[in-house]
């Protein structure tokens, strides 16, 4: 990956890394937790030929900045940092977006509030923040499978994922993957190095903290950019059908939130189709944004 070129930016005092390769039509990539910019590296080199690739570090992760202040991670933060990084890139031209887990909620809720600046958005495994707030209001089964943002954000559990370099977390994450013959030990020992940095898993869990409230606690100033905002412009959610981390009636449902959809199930693929079939999904990605 000679090509990919290590770029910094600050904004508003905070700094984003991020990784780009290629020329042409901007496509951003956004990871989820535990992961960082690499999780999209199969599709960068792969539609680096036709387009501008570029993957952030999120706020807080790997070699991005990581405040302290909890606003910092706000949802609506985190989007105007994003178009940020776009504008800096290609001023006011509109982009495609790709976003996975957190990233996801993150890509659908940006197409709900700037939908000029994008031409199409791309959520993988993850419904927009506000349906998924939605869910942990109403949906036991949802609830019972997110406790995990709760439970990692202090006590036994935050001292076992982030002691020793989060050694035990970067185990556990990525131990389905090591069982892929594509997943070379080259590519584990990147990932270890991104969890490792100072701070970084803490940072991801802040993006917890900023905007997943207690559930009993959830109230309509939780929900950005609404309660019921939509988005028209065209969606693609990729699935990978074996996920536990979130329920899959949300489909059923996700029309209410994004209004031109596209829906690709993914049998036998978990919870990062991205990582653990790289050529379907670079494949989805290519179709949709050539069509």
């Amino acid at each position: 990956m000679a090509d990919f070129k290590d770029r910094y930016l600050e904004i508003d005092g905070v700094k984003l890394h991020y990784v780009e390769a290629g020329s042409g039509p901007l496509i951003i990539f956004y990871h989820g937790f535990p992961l960082f910019w690499f999780s999209f590296h199969h599709q960068m080199d792969a539609l680096k030929n036709q387009y501008r690739v570029v993957a952030v570090d999120g706020l807080g992760v790997n070699l991005s900045s990581k405040p302290e202040d909890l606003s910092l991670y706000r949802l609506s933060n985190l989007a105007k940092l994003l178009d940020g990084l776009a504008r800096h890139l290609v001023g006011d031209e509109s982009f495609y977006l790709v976003g996975h887990d957190w990233g996801g909620a993150l890509a659908w809720s940006f197409a709900q509030h700037y939908p000029q600046r994008l031409h199409k958005v791309v959520g993988i495994n993850a419904p927009p923040t506000n349906q998924l707030l939605e869910l942990l209001e109403n949906n036991p089964e949802q609830q019972k499978r997110s406790a995990y943002m709760f439970s990692m954000r202090g006590g036994k559990v935050h001292q076992q994922i982030t002691e020793n370099g989060a050694n035990l977390l970067w185990k556990n994450a990525y131990s389905k993957l090591r069982e892929l013959p594509h997943f070379t030990p080259e590519h584990d020992e990147v990932f270890r190095q991104g969890l490792a940095q100072p701070g970084a898993v803490d940072g991801g869990i802040n993006w917890y903290r900023a905007n997943i409230p207690p559930l009993d606690e959830i109230s309509d100033a939780h929900f950005w950019p609404s309660r019921t905002a939509s988005t028209t412009v065209p969606g693609l959610l990729i699935w990978g059908e074996l996920d536990d981390t979130f329920v899959a009636s949300f489909i059923d449902d996700l029309p209410r939130y994004v209004e031109n959809l596209q829906v690709s199930r993914l049998p036998g693929l978990g919870h990062s189709p991205m990582l653990e079939d790289p050529v379907l999904v670079t494949q989805l990605l290519r179709e949709f944004f050539e069509t």
